[in-house]
């Protein structure tokens, strides 16, 4: 009955569907396939997915357990509740693991892991995509000092994209590489990079320690200068649709800072700074949170968290509605926290203190078409107390 359907019908049902039906449904025949890989309708769906995220909102967590294999690795998706009930375990399809692993960031249901290489991953529907290395900026000027990514999607183009910014060896007294970057872009679309020809703005990047966070179209970094006085950090920010860099303005207080204290979240909708970290002048521990009320004026960045060091707490992940704030614990455990009457509550949930990433997730379709599948889960050893590492074999 349904294969007499318009197709424009069947669009609209399986709008409602969720991945995992859709999958079991593009398995049914090469028209429904064609209507549900087509890249309309997986922007269409995740548009939908977002709209109806309400009650059953998911947060995606990442901590690992520092064992120096990617056993150690572990990703999970939970229900926003106050206890974080679980509601599924993710099987990591990374294979090529090394000690310099990262999780650059999360996106519209895609996961983006760097390694020894770069892969995209759609956890609910476990498939993923490898991501190759871009050749011109190596051939040109040989193998970068350092580099830095950035993952995003263009809502113009209804394209994930992946900026990268990389620092050429140089001969400055003052660095060791050459300013501004070059800049290449990767579209998921035409699975390709390209250079960006307009220059970058004349700002650093910690070499390894980097994280970034995407909000309102654009991709959010921790930047600086340096000089003999010492650092200068702003936000620096690429724009997905427009291709174009900009910056935005730290709190006074934070501009000076060391950079590797300082990371970039988005903590209740709005662009968040941290500062957390060890000062060996006072020998002290500081962790704050810095919150800029109206994106892009600077005037409004207020501080909303300030950790006595005595609770043993460590980085801010998320705040919930009520003013409670999820944080890790120094000693690896994820805690929530109430500002108002100084309560810890353990979660039970533990990793290395400085491994943890939580953020809002929706489930999606995308790298269906793209992506290869994740057939068969291999029990390895027992990094966890609870749980087994995972790998996987794939096709």
């Amino acid at each position: 009955m349904l294969d007499s359907l318009p197709p424009e019908v069947l669009f609209y049902i399986f709008l409602k569907l969720s991945s995992k039906t859709l999958i079991l449904c593009s398995c049914v025949s090469k028209p429904w396939r064609s209507l549900i890989t087509d890249p309309v309708f997986v922007v269409s769906h995740l548009n939908q997915s977002n709209t109806n995220r309400g009650g059953d909102r998911l947060l995606l967590l990442r901590r690992c357990y520092g064992t120096g294999s990617k056993n150690g690795e572990r990703y999970s998706l939970h229900f926003d509740t106050e206890t974080l009930g679980i509601y599924k375990e993710l099987k990591l399809p990374y294979v090529n693991w090394n000690e310099n692993f990262k999780l650059v960031g999360s996106c519209n249901g895609l996961l983006c892991l760097l390694g020894l290489d770069i892969f995209l991953w759609n956890p609910s529907i476990q498939r993923f995509l490898a991501v190759p290395w871009p050749s011109d900026i190596f051939t040109v000027y040989g193998t970068p000092y350092k580099y830095a990514l950035g993952f995003g999607f263009d809502s113009r183009a209804s394209d994930f994209k992946l900026v990268r910014l990389v620092y050429i060896e140089g001969e400055s007294p003052l660095y060791d590489y050459e300013l501004p970057p070059k800049v290449e872009l990767y579209q998921l679309s035409t699975r390709s990079w390209r250079q960006i020809i307009d220059p970058a703005p004349c700002y650093e990047i910690l070499k390894s320690q980097w994280t970034q966070i995407f909000m309102n179209e654009a991709v959010h970094w921790i930047a600086f200068t340096r000089s003999r006085r010492g650092f200068r950090c702003v936000i620096l920010r690429f724009h997905m649709d427009s291709e174009s860099f900009s910056t935005i303005a730290l709190p006074h207080s934070l501009v000076n800072e060391f950079p590797q204290n300082l990371k970039v979240a988005v903590l209740g909708g709005s662009l968040s700074v941290l500062q957390c970290g060890w000062y060996p002048f006072g020998n002290r521990y500081v962790s704050s949170v810095w919150m800029l009320r109206k994106y892009d004026v600077p005037e409004s960045w207020t501080k909303i968290l300030s950790v006595d060091p005595s609770q043993g707490l460590g980085m801010a992940l998320r705040c919930r509605e009520n003013g409670e704030m999820l944080m890790t614990s120094r000693n690896g455990e994820l805690v929530s926290y109430k500002p108002e009457n100084q309560i810890v509550k353990g979660l039970g949930i533990r990793g290395a203190h400085d491994s943890f990433f939580l953020d809002t997730f929706v489930e999606s379709i995308a790298l269906l078409n793209q992506g290869k599948r994740i057939v068969k889960e291999v029990l390895e050893d027992d990094d966890w107390d609870e749980y087994h590492g995972t790998s996987a074999t794939l096709n």
